[in-house]
């Protein structure tokens, strides 16, 4: 039984109570009749499960686990990440592709704390752990991430995001390669024209553009959580950091 239902239970259970102590007096009296109009006036009653305070407790739980900030070359490290174990919500090509879009359009903010992807680790397999970020306000002073080891890292969440910034690599590669293709093409030229020649600076400059993107396009902000300390991936409380 989920927490949705649980409270929908217990939300029913008072007036549930209340009409079966109605009909059990009215079938006594009357003969048997099960029906009965509850005429008492409509009161406020404040929910003893109440569902936003449970989410910020939820996340207190978590914020007590984290153990600082960092970031790492998410398309670098890739193949190391696991996911799956706190959520094992299947890919969506859809969302996937949605934020390809909007990489292409509004460009990508990795370091923030809505993008950042979180990690749990044993904090021993932390090489630089008291020097890592608390926050990423001043996002050119967050760490790199350094590790001991190379090991496997459980992720709560971030499959779409590692998803997505791969596609978003290969369509940049794509485009460099179309552009490095056309200007060889204007170089075996024997005789061209002006307009060849304009053509292939300014292909020039979209490629620079291009490779500067591609070169910083996979650091993204992580933050760590510690293993040890963080609940396990069937508490309630593991939940509240991978929404």
């Amino acid at each position: 039984m989920t927490f949705a239902d649980i409270l929908l239970k217990y939300m029913r259970g008072p007036a549930q109570r209340e009409r079966r102590r109605e009909k059990g007096g009215t079938t006594e009296n009357a003969g048997g009749s099960s029906l009965h109009l509850d005429t008492r006036p409509v009161q406020a009653e404040a929910p003893k499960h109440d569902i936003g305070k449970e989410t910020q407790r939820l996340d207190t739980e978590v914020a007590k686990c984290k153990a600082g900030v960092a970031w790492i070359d998410l398309l670098e490290m890739g193949d190391r990440l696991k996911f799956g174990v706190y959520n094992d919500r299947p890919e969506n090509d859809t969302e996937t592709n949605k934020l390809v879009g909007s990489f292409k359009s509004s460009g990508i903010v990795p370091m923030k704390d809505t993008s950042a992807i979180p990690l749990i680790l044993d904090i021993k397999r932390v090489k630089n752990v008291k020097t890592l970020g608390n926050d990423f306000t001043v996002p050119d002073d967050v760490p790199e991430l350094q590790l001991k080891d190379s090991a496997k890292i459980v992720v709560a969440s971030g499959q779409h995001r590692l998803s997505a910034l791969r596609r978003y690599y290969q369509s940049l590669e794509d485009e460099y390669q179309a552009l490095e293709k056309k200007r060889m093409k204007i170089t075996n030229l024997k005789h061209p024209s002006e307009e060849h020649v304009q053509s292939f600076n300014e292909m020039r400059d979209e490629m620079c553009s291009i490779k500067g993107v591609m070169e910083g396009v996979g650091k993204w902000g992580v933050v760590i959580y510690d293993q040890g300390a963080y609940p396990s991936a069937h508490s309630p409380v593991s939940t509240a950091a991978v929404r």
